[in-house]
């Protein structure tokens, strides 16, 4: 895996664990089309022979309970929470 892939993986990884903390919603497309939203749990870190690639984390980030390959994700993106919503001004 080259550099910029891996950085994409933990990039991923520490918007997860981020938004863990702060109980946002994150959106995680998938090789397949799927997107699996909600809030994450951090994929587990590891130096162990289940490392993706040199990350330092494990194949597997985990939305509401559902295990999903780090390895599958293709796009991530953070959710600003509702009660926050700045409504545009009228023109």
């Amino acid at each position: 895996m080259d550099d910029s892939v891996a950085q994409f993986f933990v990039s991923v990884g520490k918007l997860c664990a981020d938004a863990r903390i702060g109980r946002l919603t994150v959106c995680l497309r998938v090789q397949d089309g799927h997107e699996w939203v909600g809030v994450p749990k951090p994929p587990p870190e590891t130096e162990a022979d289940d490392e993706l690639d040199s990350t330092g984390y494990r194949d597997v980030v985990s939305i509401d309970g559902v295990d999903v390959r780090l390895s599958d994700v293709l796009e991530a993106s953070i959710r600003r929470p509702e009660h926050s919503r700045v409504e545009p001004s009228p023109s």
